[in-house]
């Protein structure tokens, strides 16, 4: 299993520990190596970077030649920034073990699939072609793939586990009172890296219309990125810092107090990720949800049981559409309800026997050709 390092940002390095655990917890032998995924709290630059791909491609291949695994897990996205990585390794790792390699894509870039660039073409055939299996978190990320010419048994749609501290362990009042926010002033959630496609932006400009409205509210930024200037910027320029707040990356581990105490989601993505984490920790922790119909979202989560959706930036829609929430406490009661429930989709024991089923698939098809 290639595992992203430990000090990644985003979903990866928070959902890849407990479902290795529970493959041990069922019987399964994993071996870890760490894997460069993602980008890391200290920046590395493109050497750096170059440099421990080779470090790291050589570990997994002195490994394999050293030991017998029926299959070769990697995390990683399908993009630019990662192709070259993804080649690399796997053509180091193939030659040295009949292993079946799985790749898991935290993400896709749809366009990577139609590039007229003839380098980046080259690569992502020689990419796929040399995966047995292909993993993805969406229906429409498997269609995309299935389109460019990737055969349609090769790409299996794939869950991240999703786990949630008990609701009931968070002391409600600890947040409100830490901010001094009254418990009829709503709070709202924007809980990602700060990229301009998380849609931070939009949802800026939707809480100044919605306080011309005159509703009473906090907008809670949690998070860092390149988008944060701007982000800081333009609730300076609507005069919002009596109503929002940054507070900076925190460590997973430490943000479920936001998913507890929040009275609602928003996040108006439009990243070209296939399963958002920050909406399927909202799920597990009863939090209604104001999203866009995107990827894996739009698989799992219906309007209005589990959330409502908002067009990709369309402030004023998006405004109503938190307006609609605030006003129907009976509409965020039942969405906290059914919310929790559809959670238990996302648990560690069903994903890993999910994966396991995947697994078994391929190395099925290893014992076939032999016969």
């Amino acid at each position: 299993m290639g595992m992203p390092e430990a000090a990644s940002w985003g979903g990866p390095a928070a959902c890849e520990p407990p479902f290795v655990a529970e493959l041990r917890r069922l019987g399964v032998e994993v071996a870890e190596e760490t894997y460069v995924y993602g980008e890391q709290l200290a920046g590395t630059t493109l050497r750096q970077r170059i440099s421990r791909v080779l470090r790291t491609a050589r570990r997994l291949r002195t490994r394999l030649r050293a030991e017998q695994f029926d299959v070769v897990h990697l995390n990683s996205s399908f993009d630019a920034r990662a192709l070259l990585r993804d080649v690399a390794t796997l053509a180091r790792i193939r030659r040295a073990s009949h292993s079946k390699i799985f790749i898991k894509f935290h993400g896709s870039d749809a366009a990577l699939l139609r590039t007229s660039d003839p380098v980046l073409r080259r690569f992502a055939r020689t990419l796929l072609a040399r995966a047995h299996g292909i993993g993805v978190l969406s229906s429409e990320e498997k269609e995309n793939f299935v389109r460019a010419g990737v055969a349609d048994e090769r790409v299996f749609v794939v869950k991240n586990v999703v786990t949630d501290v008990p609701h009931e362990s968070i002391a409600a009042p600890a947040l409100r009172g830490l901010l001094n926010v009254p418990a009829d002033v709503p709070l709202l959630l924007f809980i990602a890296r700060f990229i301009p496609a998380k849609g931070l932006l939009d949802v800026i400009r939707a809480c100044a219309l919605l306080r011309e409205q005159g509703h009473e509210f906090r907008l809670l930024c949690v998070g860092d990125g390149p988008a944060r200037r701007d982000a800081e910027h333009e609730v300076a320029r609507f005069g919002l810092q009596t109503h929002a707040q940054f507070f900076g990356y925190i460590p997973e581990a430490e943000t479920q107090i936001f998913y507890d105490e929040c009275t609602l989601l928003v996040f108006p993505t439009y990243h070209y990720e296939g399963f958002p984490m920050v909406i399927f920790k909202a799920l597990a922790a009863g939090l209604p949800i104001i999203t866009t119909r995107i990827r894996a979202a739009r698989d799992y989560l219906a309007e209005p049981a589990n959330c409502l959706w908002a067009e990709p930036q369309q402030p004023a829609q998006l405004t109503a559409r938190i307006t609609q929430l605030l006003t129907q406490p009976e509409l965020r009661a039942a969405m906290a309800h059914n919310n929790r429930a559809l959670a238990a989709q996302f648990n560690a024991n069903t994903v890993a026997r999910e994966y396991l089923a995947v697994y078994n698939q391929l190395i099925g098809q290893t014992m076939n050709a032999e016969r």
